[in-house]
């Protein structure tokens, strides 16, 4: 069964809202309530195997020169058979379609990254997301996320 990379529709807010909440339980990825998810809707993409989501993930629009690649996730059944490199590679598209941005994300697996094409920076090279982000989340003084730029 080959994986369908698409754009999330209403009927999949819950799904979403579901597999952030397993993965934010585990400390991996930021939580996002269903209202959230609904309301930027437009910026979630789902990739299904048959008629299931196996992955999901989003991006925050920064303007024509930043975008942010969030809430990227794979359910754990499908881990570790290529999806989230698949997801990863079709959003990287997606964006590069719109513009020619510089490409970012914040995470606790830099390694995944790394290996599709990412570099580490500092937080503090991407302000945006600071004053979007960072600067009112509770961990912001002991963040364990590593902040990465796409090669392109």
């Amino acid at each position: 069964m080959k994986p369908v990379f698409s754009k999330a529709s209403p009927d999949d807010i819950e799904m979403i809202y579901q597999m952030i909440e397993h993965f934010a339980s585990k400390g991996l990825i930021l939580r996002r309530s269903r209202e959230e998810i609904a309301s930027n809707l437009g910026d979630f993409f789902v990739c299904t195997l048959g008629k299931k989501i196996a992955g999901i993930v989003s991006y925050h629009n920064y303007g024509q020169s930043l975008k942010e690649i969030r809430s990227l996730a794979v359910a754990e059944k499908h881990q570790k058979k290529h999806i989230g490199s698949f997801i990863l590679k079709n959003i990287i598209s997606l964006l590069l379609e719109q513009d020619s941005p510089k490409i970012f994300t914040l995470t606790y697996s830099p390694d995944f990254f790394i290996k599709n094409g990412f570099y580490e920076v500092h937080k503090e090279t991407l302000p945006e997301k600071i004053w979007k982000d960072c600067s009112k989340c509770e961990s912001r003084d002991s963040c364990g996320e590593t902040a990465l730029v796409y090669r392109g």
